[in-house]
């Protein structure tokens, strides 16, 4: 048995699925498997450090994602303890990734070198490290037979997925076999039936049938917006967005209550982007006060960790009757393309969602 274990996948809930999905894509060419990650507060991982981590199955049906890998030719998934019981606490190989442009890389480096050895916890030991340029070995086959040497027990330093249009991921042609590559746009199919039931749960309670979500993710705005200075934007933009729901409720018959998920929320956004909203979030409430908005409490159901608040947020979200959004991000989109999905609406709607000053600004309803 031959096995991928990434010891982090770089970013939050979103992005991190989609690394994760692609390095099943990569495995399928070696007819390897990848370790279940383990996660924490929406970002996953190749080893758990302490008793706080949790497996992928927090946020995951895996037994039902590892049989949608295996029938799109993926590579499939294999436990931590079948892991050790392969590797026996040792990997052959550890790659490094080096993103630097062919352009700017020195010519005195190979595409692939030793380099120095990678220290790593949980007792595992490491034979070798070997440091690879992105941008000179895109081959899934050069990879797994020149770089990795088809070695059975295989690390990857930090692995930020497989995407030829941006620079700072593998460049890898994957395997044809792979002909119809799972995405984490698909992955809420899989999400922990638990946390569905508390979204519904918390819909039933304090909801009801008919409401609107907001979801806004301020750092988007700060981070993103090609005139954007400081907070006095995102408020401009946050006032623009409550203008737009409160016209819609005037327009209503009767009373809507609006539910809300921002990322300047406690358990919001994990980026150090959101830092800057949190720290004015008592201001940006008082922005949106006039709505009155109802926000999820995780205390409530037990929930500690912020990658299964988002997934039930999320859920909360794409059941409303309308969705406003702003701010933009990968999250923000995955929300969108779900309420898409799921009320038949015209993808091209969402054109009308980027906006110049707030990167994304809009509503969409299902009638």
């Amino acid at each position: 048995r031959k096995i991928f274990i990434a010891f982090s996948y770089w970013e939050q809930l979103t992005a991190a699925t989609n690394n994760f999905l692609d390095l099943t894509a990569l495995a399928a060419y070696g007819g390897r498997q990848v370790v279940v990650p383990f996660v924490k507060n929406s970002r996953l991982y190749g080893f758990a450090t302490n008793k706080q981590f949790e497996t992928l199955e927090l946020y995951y049906n895996v037994s039902a994602l590892n049989h949608t890998l295996r029938s799109r030719g993926h590579g499939t998934l294999i436990s931590w303890k079948e892991f050790q019981d392969v590797c026996q606490g040792k990997l052959d190989v550890v790659v490094r990734f080096d993103y630097t442009k062919l352009r700017k890389y020195h010519q005195a480096k190979r595409p692939f070198f030793p380099c120095h050895n990678a220290t790593i916890s949980a007792g595992i030991k490491v034979d070798r490290t070997v440091c690879m340029n992105v941008f000179a070995v895109k081959s899934d086959e050069q990879f797994e037979n020149k770089v990795i040497e088809r070695l059975p027990c295989v690390g990857l330093d930090q692995w930020r997925g497989s995407n030829a249009e941006t620079s700072y991921r593998a460049q890898f042609k994957l395997s044809p076999n792979v002909t119809n590559r799972l995405h984490s746009g698909e992955a809420a199919i899989f999400f922990n039936a638990k946390l569905l039931h508390v979204a519904r749960d918390f819909i039933t309670t304090r909801l009801g049938l008919l409401f609107i979500s907001v979801h806004i993710r301020a750092e988007k705005i700060l981070r993103n917006g090609r005139h954007i200075k400081n907070m006095a934007t995102v408020k401009k933009c946050m006032s623009n967005l409550t203008a737009r729901v409160q016209r819609y409720m005037n327009d209503s018959t009767t009373p809507v209550p609006v539910f809300l998920a921002s990322d300047f929320a406690e358990f919001g956004s994990a980026s150090i982007g959101a830092n800057t909203p949190r720290e004015k979030s008592e201001s940006l409430r008082n922005i949106l006060a006039p709505l009155k908005p109802i926000v999820f409490q995780p205390s409530a159901y037990n929930l500690t960790d912020r990658g299964a608040v988002a997934i039930v947020e999320m859920n909360i979200l794409v059941s409303a009757e309308r969705l406003f959004v702003l701010g933009g991000g990968t999250f923000q989109w995955w929300i969108l393309t779900q309420f898409i999905d799921k009320n038949n609406i015209d993808r091209k709607s969402t054109i009308k969602c980027r906006n110049k000053m707030c990167n994304t600004l809009c509503d969409l309803h299902h009638f």
